[in-house]
C-alpha cells in the first residue's frame, strides 16, 4: 500500500511538471511544496556517469556535444520547454531546459581573439547569456564551460571531486589557447577561483586578461571545512534542500559542495597570478556568498608584486580606503535596488528570466517558511538586495537581487579592460 501511495505521488509530480515550462515552475506554489518534500529535482537519474572523461585533443564541438548528451542522460528536466531565446541562434525557437545550462560557444569566421566563461558552483553557463552576447557582439569568439556535477540534479555534487574540476578548467583553458590567437577569461565566483589557480600553474602566452567576478576566497559559512568529517554521515548529507525549481542553478546545497568549494577557497587565498597579467576584479561590498573583505586582502597582497594593471569595480554604498596601486571604481547608487548581491552581477535588469520582472524571483531566505516564501514570490511590490541579515530583518517581502541595475556600466567598463588588453 505504501508503495502504491509514493508511486502515485511520483506519477501526479511528472503529470503536473510535464505541464510546465521552466518560466512557470518557479512560481507554481504547490510545485515548490512538492518540490522541498520529494527532492524529485534535486536527484540526477543514475545513468551514466556524473563527469565526462576528456582527451587533451577533443575539439571543443566535440566537448559540448558529450557534455550535451552527458545533460539528456542525467538531467529530469533537460526536454523540459524553456520559452526563452537562446544565446545560439543556430538552435530552434522552440528550445528546451538542455539548450540554456548546456556549455555552448558563439564563434566568428576568425580567430583573432576569444573569451572562455567559467561559471560558478550550483551555477550553469545560462548566467553568462547576457554578457556573452554583448562580448561575441563586439567581435570575442566566446566559450562557456560546464564543471562536472553541474547541470544535472545538486546530488551530483556528491559524485565528482576537486581533480574533476580541475581537470576541465584545464582543457577548457589549453584548448581555447590553442584556438584563438589571443584570449581571456571571465570567472564567476568559484569558476574565478579555479581559473586563477590553473593559471598560476600553467599560464599560456597568449592570455592577455583575467576578469574575476565577485571571486570565492572566503565563505560566510565558517563551519564549511566541517564538511568533509560529517558528510559521510547518512542523515548529514545537505545543507539546504530545497525544492530546486530554477531551471539554471541549484537551489539545495551537498555537504559535498561545501567541501570541494572549501578546498578551493583555501588554495585561492595563498595564490599568486602571474604579474604582467591585467586583472579586473567586479564584486559586490555586502556579498552574502563571499567574505568580501577576504578578497579585499588577497588583492591587496597581489598589488605589492603586480606589475600590469589591477582594478576593481566595486558595489559599495560606503567609501572604502584600498591600496593605491589598484584602480578603483566605486557604484554607490542602483534603482530599484538596496545593495547588490553576489547572484546579481552579471545580469541586465530586463533581463526575462532573472531580471526586475523576469520569471524567476530568488526568495531562497524564506526556504524553511511556506507562508512566507509564497508572500515573496506572488508580491506585486518587493524589495530587493542582498540577503544578509540586515536586510532581511528591515523588510518584507524581501527578494534576494538577481539583476544588476548598473548592468550597462559593467559592460561599458568590462569592454574598455578587455579591448585595451586583447589585441
Amino acid at each position: 500500500m505504501l508503495k502504491r501511495f509514493i508511486g502515485l505521488i511520483s506519477t501526479l509530480w511528472v503529470v503536473s511538471a510535464t505541464a510546465q515550462d521552466c518560466t512557470t515552475l518557479p512560481a507554481d506554489h504547490q510545485q515548490y511544496l512538492e518540490g522541498i518534500q520529494t527532492g524529485e529535482y534535486r536527484y540526477a537519474k543514475n545513468v551514466g556517469p556524473a563527469a565526462l572523461t576528456l582527451t587533451k585533443n577533443m575539439p571543443y564541438a566535440d566537448y559540448i556535444n558529450a557534455t550535451r548528451a552527458l545533460i539528456l542522460q542525467r538531467n529530469k528536466r533537460a526536454e523540459l520547454p524553456c520559452p526563452l531565446a537562446s544565446v545560439v541562434p543556430a538552435q530552434a525557437k522552440q528550445t528546451q531546459v538542455i539548450d540554456h545550462i548546456a556549455p555552448y560557444q558563439l564563434l566568428h569566421s576568425n580567430q583573432d581573439k576569444g573569451i572562455l566563461l567559467i561559471h560558478g558552483l550550483t551555477d550553469s553557463p545560462y548566467i553568462f547569456n547576457a554578457i556573452a552576447q554583448d562580448l561575441y557582439h563586439q567581435g570575442y569568439n566566446v566559450r562557456t564551460v560546464l564543471l562536472p556535477g553541474h547541470g544535472t540534479g545538486a546530488d551530483d555534487l556528491r559524485r565528482v571531486t576537486n581533480r574533476d574540476w580541475q581537470r576541465h578548467v584545464r582543457y577548457a583553458i589549453e584548448r581555447t589557447s590553442q584556438d584563438f590567437k589571443h584570449f581571456a577569461i571571465m570567472g564567476f565566483s568559484t569558476g574565478g577561483a579555479l581559473a586563477t589557480l590553473e593559471i598560476e600553474k600553467r599560464t599560456p602566452s597568449n592570455l592577455k586578461a583575467l576578469t574575476l567576478v565577485a571571486p570565492a576566497t572566503e565563505s560566510h559559512n565558517k563551519n564549511s571545512w566541517m564538511a568533509q568529517w560529517v558528510d559521510w554521515l547518512p542523515f548529514m548529507n545537505w545543507l539546504d534542500e530545497d525544492a530546486d525549481l530554477d531551471f539554471a542553478k541549484y537551489e539545495s546545497f551537498p555537504l559535498a559542495a561545501a567541501t570541494l568549494v572549501h578546498n578551493v577557497m583555501v588554495d585561492m587565498m595563498q595564490s599568486n597570478v602571474p604579474e604582467n597579467l591585467p586583472i579586473l576584479t567586479i564584486m559586490s561590498d555586502v556579498d552574502a556568498t563571499i567574505v568580501s573583505q577576504a578578497t579585499l586582502n588577497l588583492l591587496t597582497r597581489w598589488a605589492k608584486t603586480h606589475r600590469a594593471p589591477l582594478a576593481l569595480r566595486l558595489y559599495a554604498n560606503n567609501p572604502i580606503e584600498l591600496d593605491q596601486r589598484i584602480t578603483l571604481t566605486r557604484i554607490d547608487k542602483l534603482d530599484k535596488v538596496i545593495d547588490m548581491s553576489h547572484v546579481g552581477l552579471l545580469i541586465p535588469q530586463n533581463h526575462p528570466y532573472y531580471g526586475e520582472q523576469g520569471a524567476y524571483r530568488h526568495c531562497g531566505s524564506y526556504f524553511e517558511d511556506a507562508t512566507a516564501y509564497q508572500t515573496c514570490k506572488s508580491a506585486a511590490q518587493i524589495i530587493f538586495g542582498e540577503h544578509h541579515s540586515t536586510n532581511k530583518s528591515a523588510h518584507m517581502p524581501f527578494a534576494r537581487v538577481t539583476f544588476n541595475p548598473d548592468y550597462a556600466g559593467l559592460v561599458k567598463q568590462l569592454s574598455e579592460f578587455l579591448n585595451h588588453h586583447v589585441h
